[in-house]
């Protein structure tokens, strides 16, 4: 079977049958936002790691070497944050093309360490090898965190609240703007999600020392594609509405004409690195807490279903809509 028919999550799923069952103290391999490792009754370890590659995940004509290893490093430690954990060193990998300068390299080098220590992280090993055309980078993130408070995508239950963190839509609109060679300052914060994103390790973490999520992940995908794991792997359905989308005011004012695009981006765009999160009823009424930890906006967008496997959008009239597509996938 081709890749392209078999899917990105369908190969991942076929991965993890030939690894086979992993040691005792594996507690979550395969299958979430990090494989979560116990080191002992009080601590486990979390990691995690992801390859961005020239001409697929960036373009080096859009960025800067310093944004572009900060945002190598923001990709992982959006993963770290999922779990509600806390990050504390990395290690990269780097393919290069020979035509790379030295001093394209160091000011990368400088942009991840400068991302990594803004929470804590420090760069403690990796690699370097030749890329005939392009470059491929590489990070695996650790973090540290108490066994009984990560978070896993399979804990949401019918009847939870679906909620978000900050806004969504601003990347993938910011990048169609970079795509468009739309760089004015009026929509330059859109632009600086895609390119300089801020995970939301604080809110991970907030998340999990007051125990409000059943299930959690990051929205690098797309929401409607990321939402789709959460759902799949705890055997539920979802439905959000549609006007309850928390939009910036740049992103709705550049959508003001009422263009068919506006909701499309915001629920399956991506690389807005925010947090998706499920909240049972009985801790719904803790998010204004929340909120005032983090001093951003904590938005409830849906909720979780008996309907096994179907998300349901449905517009300000209450009636379903079709979503040409949910996400990002690789093949």
């Amino acid at each position: 079977m081709e890749l392209r028919k078999l899917g990105e999550f369908g190969l991942i799923e076929k991965i993890a049958r030939i690894a086979g069952g992993g040691f005792s103290e594996v507690i979550a391999g395969i299958g979430d936002d990090a494989a979560v490792l116990r080191i002992s009754t009080k601590k486990c370890l979390l990691i995690t790691t992801d390859t961005l590659i020239e001409g697929i995940h960036f373009q080096s004509s859009y960025t800067t070497p310093f944004l572009l290893g900060k945002k190598s490093i923001a990709v992982n430690l959006s993963d770290i944050a999922a779990m509600g954990g806390t990050p504390f060193c990395f290690v990269a990998s780097l393919s290069i093309p020979p035509h790379a300068s030295y001093k394209f390299i160091h000011h990368l080098y400088q942009g991840m360490i400068s991302g990594a220590r803004a929470f804590g992280a420090s760069l403690v090993g990796g690699d370097t090898t030749r890329c005939p055309k392009r470059l491929v980078i590489t990070i695996t993130m650790l973090g540290m965190m108490q066994p009984d408070r990560v978070i896993y995508r399979h804990g949401a239950r019918p009847g939870d609240g679906i909620y978000v963190t900050g806004f969504i839509g601003d990347a993938a609109l910011g990048l169609a703007l970079i795509k468009q060679r739309k760089k004015s300052a009026r929509f330059r914060s859109l632009i600086e999600k895609q390119i300089n994103p801020i995970p939301r390790i604080r809110e991970g973490t907030t998340i999990s020392r007051m125990r409000l999520a059943s299930s959690m992940i990051d929205i690098s995908d797309g929401l409607l594609g990321d939402l789709r794991h959460i759902i799949k792997q705890s055997h539920t359905g979802a439905r959000i509405w549609l006007n309850r989308l928390p939009l910036s005011p740049l992103y709705q004012q550049h959508w003001r004409d009422g263009a068919r695009r506006r909701y499309e981006l915001a629920l399956s765009g991506g690389d807005d690195y925010e947090l998706l999160f499920t909240v049972p009823p009985d801790r719904q009424q803790r998010i204004t807490v929340l909120q005032r930890a983090c001093g951003i906006p904590i938005t409830c967008i849906g909720e979780i279903t008996e309907q096994k496997g179907r998300i349901t959008v449905l517009d300000d009239q209450n009636k379903e809509i079709t979503c040409r597509q949910e996400g990002f996938t690789h093949f």
